[in-house]
């Protein structure tokens, strides 16, 4: 009995002195007891939805061209088939919401979905930080939900829904999944593939909502985090060419021709590509503002001085730097360039550091605690701006709209006609605004519209002026309008 007693006693020991990466859960959410209350970043989350005018595009949401297939059955007027759209994007998960879900629902109802997944998934990756203190874990959550990377897919709710619905099931699974090796490694995985099989972007988040919650483990675990998830986006990959194979008899993903590939088969093609992508680079810089990463620099570089943030924020950094790797890398091989709104890791690049130097030392949590003011402020800045240029162009489509159905009323005529600039119709940005008007025709006027004939277009050409919808010749034509500045 005593030598069993000492022997349970050195085990214990030897427990307790484990280093970091072999015990199950330590530092982040370890003692939950003293985090903030649930309706802390849930209250703040609502202030972010009022302060950002984000209720307007909940409420009248408006949704971009691409987006209406997704909403609409496949035999609707002007819209696409979904299943064909995996050939060229592979988003598997996203044709089987459309299935069950997405081609039942209203657009009003699909960007409510959005944003309450939104909302969870902001929650739910705030509380992995080690945030004490109400008004600090409030303006933490207030800080991610305002990235202007994030605002700009609210106009997709269709689309993007279910990337949003995995994002908030994983950050809220993380903590439970990250108490052994085996629920890690199998988080990291299945989370990972399914980004794939949604909307990529969305997977260097979770890497990072990964590191963020790991961050006093060793660096071990963080580099056996991170080439998990490298081998998860490539098995994600292979699943998607696989698929492919099954229903297109295709191994692979023809990429549409309005992305511009580029493969790299030359070096030549290689330079073009690398030109690319550091275009990309700049294009998030721009879309951040100097502002922002002047804001973002400053508690990245204090983080790196304070001794107590110093070890989490270089494992934390080292996820960025496997998913910008992984970016160039794609872009190298295809030339395939990236807009800012894909890129959802550059706000979390200004945030995490801001985030880490909270619970430090005095001067240090005062400058994480400005740069998240000073964040927050400019966040919700731009959300305000593009929320409101998307709602000025939405009530000039809806007005069309109206005036069409109440032409229709007066008139009895049923056939409605589109016509547009000729030079307008034969840019990108002229097409999306014509399906746009089409589209909205269709899902709240019943309106089934096709292009005018050549002697119906002269004679809207030459009335254009009298207004947007104008009754000719047995038909009701729509003159679509020039394409919003925000195009």
């Amino acid at each position: 009995m005593a030598t069993d007693s000492v022997r349970t006693r050195r085990l214990r020991g030897d427990a307790d002195q484990q280093p970091d990466a072999d015990r199950p859960d330590v530092g982040p959410g370890a003692d939950a007891a003293e985090r903030p209350p649930l309706w802390v970043p849930v209250l703040a989350v609502a202030l972010g939805v009022l302060a950002s005018g984000y209720v307007a595009q909940v409420v009248t949401p408006f949704i971009r061209r691409d987006d209406w297939p997704y909403l609409l059955p496949d035999h609707a007027p002007g819209g696409s088939d979904v299943l064909h759209k995996n050939l060229t994007e592979g988003r598997w998960l996203n044709y089987v919401w459309w299935l069950v879900v997405g081609q039942h629902e209203a657009p009003v109802v699909a960007s409510v979905l959005y944003a309450v997944a939104y909302a969870c998934f902001v929650v739910g990756f705030a509380r992995l930080f080690d945030v004490r203190g109400r008004l600090a874990a409030g303006l933490l959550t207030l800080a991610v939900f305002a990235s202007p990377l994030w605002e700009r897919l609210v106009y997709w709710p269709g689309t993007l829904t279910p990337s949003v619905i995995v994002a908030a099931l994983s950050v809220w699974t993380l903590p439970r999944a990250s108490t052994s090796r085996v629920r890690l490694g199998t988080w990291v995985a299945i989370t990972t593939i399914l980004c794939v099989l949604t909307y990529p972007p969305i997977a260097p988040v979770l890497l990072i909502a990964a590191l963020v919650h790991l961050r006093t483990r060793s660096w071990r675990t963080t580099i056996a985090v991170c080439v998990v998830w490298l081998v998860a986006y490539g098995v994600g990959i292979l699943i998607i060419y696989t698929l492919n194979w099954i229903a297109f008899s295709h191994f692979g993903i023809r990429i549409a021709a309005w992305r511009h590939p580029n493969t790299a088969h030359s070096l030549h093609a290689l330079r073009v590509n690398a030109h690319r992508y550091l275009s990309d680079l700049q294009s998030l810089a721009k879309a951040l503002g100097w502002a922002t990463l002047a804001v973002g620099v400053v508690p990245g570089a204090v983080a790196l001085i304070d001794r107590r943030t110093r070890g989490p924020w270089l494992r934390i950094l080292a996820g960025f730097v496997v998913a910008v790797g992984l970016g160039g890398v794609q872009t190298l091989a295809t030339g395939v360039t990236t807009n800012p709104r894909g890129l959802l890791w550059g706000w979390l690049l200004a945030v995490v550091p801001a985030a880490l130097l909270l619970s430090s030392a005095t001067w240090t949590r005062w400058v994480g605690t400005v740069a998240l003011v000073a964040l927050s402020v400019v966040g919700l800045l731009q959300w305000r701006a593009d929320v409101a240029a998307h709602q000025q162009t939405r009530r000039e489509y809806a007005a069309i709209v109206d005036a069409a159905v109440a032409a229709q009323q007066r008139t009895g005529i049923r056939d409605v006609v589109l016509y547009q600039d000729p030079a307008q119709r034969k840019t990108a940005v002229g097409g999306i605004t014509a399906g746009t008007i089409q589209m909205m025709l269709y899902e709240y006027g019943g309106i089934v519209t096709h292009w005018c004939a050549t002697a119906q277009c002269a004679e809207l050409k030459a009335a254009s002026g009298s207004g947007p919808v104008l009754p000719i010749n047995g038909a009701i034509g729509v003159i679509v309008p020039r394409p919003a500045s925000w195009l």
